[in-house]
């Protein structure tokens, strides 16, 4: 094994790193979780307003700024406006709920956006079959074109997921122990900057990959549903 190799080993086995790390990615993994599904979120009720109704002046302005705003401006100044400005409005919220807001919200804009552009890949066809079914624009919308949707789009959808990962690191500027900020504090504070950031690089890695193998995983499953039951989703 070589020299360095094996001294990485031994930093990593040394219980109060092993402990600082291992908290750090659990609030990592905790603030990626919560704010990838607050995108989810937001991105369908944006893309469902811009498709459904657009023609409503009003809800068209707000969607578009809302993703204009969201898109056209830097992560970091989104995460202070929540952390100090809504503290000089006296809402007081903790710096993980500042951070999760801030992030899903950020990532929502652009997964309205994917998410619009396969809308935009179905066709008209399939919007009207299921108004002439008897269907509600809000049930067409959710379970005939809203999985097809997803179904075109997992692949960006699931790069957009791991820019929300690499992009939590930023909470640490709101002073939020997550994993950046723990290898952060750790190589400043014990001057190992080099073991410290490889150990952090290194789970930063296996994050994105463990998204990326979910996304394959989901993606596979959502291809065979689709072969074997084609007129559920693609044939009214």
């Amino acid at each position: 094994m070589p020299p360095f190799l094996s001294h990485l080993i031994q930093f990593i086995q040394q219980p109060e790193v092993t402990h600082n790390i291992l908290s750090g990615l659990s609030v990592t993994v905790k603030i990626t979780a919560l704010s990838t599904l607050l995108a989810a979120f937001v991105g369908v009720i944006t893309v469902f307003i811009r498709t459904q109704l657009g023609h409503i002046s009003l809800f068209s302005w707000l969607s578009r700024a809302y993703v204009s705003l969201f898109r056209n401006t830097p992560l970091l100044l989104h995460l202070y406006l929540f952390y100090r400005g809504l503290q000089s409005l006296g809402i007081n919220l903790t710096e993980e709920t500042c951070g999760v807001l801030a992030l899903g919200l950020y990532t929502g804009a652009y997964v309205s956006e994917i998410l619009r552009s396969g809308f935009l890949a179905i066709p008209r066809t399939q919007w009207d079959s299921g108004q002439a079914l008897g269907m509600s624009a809000i049930q067409v919308f959710f379970w005939v074109t809203l999985p097809q949707a997803i179904r075109y789009c997992l692949p960006a959808l699931g790069n957009q997921s791991i820019n929300l990962m690499k992009n939590s690191s930023l909470v640490a500027f709101i002073t939020v122990e997550d994993l950046f900020f723990t290898v952060y504090r750790g190589a400043v504070n014990d001057f190992r900057p080099v073991e410290y950031f490889i150990v952090g690089a290194s789970l930063y890695i296996t994050l994105s990959l463990l998204i990326g193998a979910i996304v394959h995983g989901l993606d596979y499953c959502l291809e065979r549903r689709w072969l074997r039951f084609p007129k559920l989703v693609g044939g009214i």
